[in-house]
């Protein structure tokens, strides 16, 4: 009888045991989704500020890119003198400026190409303004260069490489070393130094395209057509002159030329004294 009572005991106290133990890891799984749930809405609350602020963040303007504006223009004119006259004016009216200008004449019309630069600011209403002259539009096109990228890297990389040359002039200033140390130290200078100019030159070129917008602009006239002489007649005292000129020159190179065939010229001397002699030889044994 005690021996049932005490396995009954038994298997109560490995029944309590078993039950203890299988609740420790649920506890703990439970304790582990509790910290993955934390953790989970910490990252989540981070995300949305971060959210947050880049939706607030102002976008860049339009205003603030780099743009090349370009345009070209071909069209026909009354007149190409007046047009022209009426072209500076406006580029006068709207502060551009004629960079170059070319004029050319065929058999069939007359044209004159001519390159603006204009304000970027000014570009389009000098444009419609230019159009205003043509009777008939053969091409007209208008073209922009995103050239923001490029214009912030340089600047970035500009920095930068101020800040290395600073810091090179400061250790050059502040620290003692070899000779050699020295020369190293200014050339590595010198190197940076080229390198900034060449970008500073760079950036320079990129803000005159932007600031100023380039019209290339070919205007024409239709004329009745007319061939082209094919005949110079020179006077007559331009031909004389080159007769005289003409008979110098030929003078001059007969001489020359006697005086390369010198040798030719002797030998033919001695041939001719020698046969003449031999003739008279020749006569006398006959004669006697």
């Amino acid at each position: 009888m005690k021996i049932i009572h005490f396995l009954s005991l038994l298997s109560f106290l490995i029944i309590l045991g078993c039950s203890s133990n299988s609740n420790a890891p649920s506890s703990s799984i439970e304790e582990a989704f509790d910290h993955f749930d934390e953790s989970a809405q910490r990252e989540k609350g981070v995300l949305n500020a971060q959210s947050a602020t880049y939706a607030n963040s102002p976008v860049p303007a339009i205003e603030s890119r780099k743009l090349i504006w370009t345009a070209n223009l071909t069209f026909q004119v009354k007149n190409v003198q007046k047009s022209t006259s009426a072209i500076q004016q406006l580029c006068d009216k709207h502060e551009g400026f004629i960079a170059d200008m070319r004029m050319s004449t065929n058999n069939y019309r007359i044209s004159n190409s001519v390159t603006i630069r204009v304000p970027n600011n000014k570009f389009s209403a000098l444009l419609e303004s230019i159009k205003g002259q043509s009777i008939f539009m053969d091409e007209s096109s208008i073209n922009s260069n995103d050239v923001t990228e490029e214009y912030v890297d340089i600047q970035s990389r500009l920095k930068t490489k101020r800040e290395v040359r600073d810091r090179y002039i400061e250790i050059l200033n502040t620290k003692t070393g070899s000779v050699k140390d020295i020369i190293e130290a200014e050339e590595a200078i010198r190197v940076i130094t080229e390198e900034i100019e060449a970008k500073e030159g760079r950036l320079r070129y990129l803000e005159d395209q932007v600031s100023l917008s380039t019209i290339t602009l070919e205007i024409y006239q239709k004329v009745n057509y007319k061939a082209q002489p094919t005949v110079y007649e020179k006077p007559f005292t331009e031909e004389m002159s080159d007769a005289f000129s003409a008979g110098w020159n030929f003078i001059q190179h007969f001489f020359l030329v006697l005086i390369n065939i010198w040798p030719l010229l002797l030998l033919l001397t001695i041939l001719g004294i020698w046969q003449r002699k031999l003739i008279k030889k020749i006569i006398h044994l006959i004669r006697s």
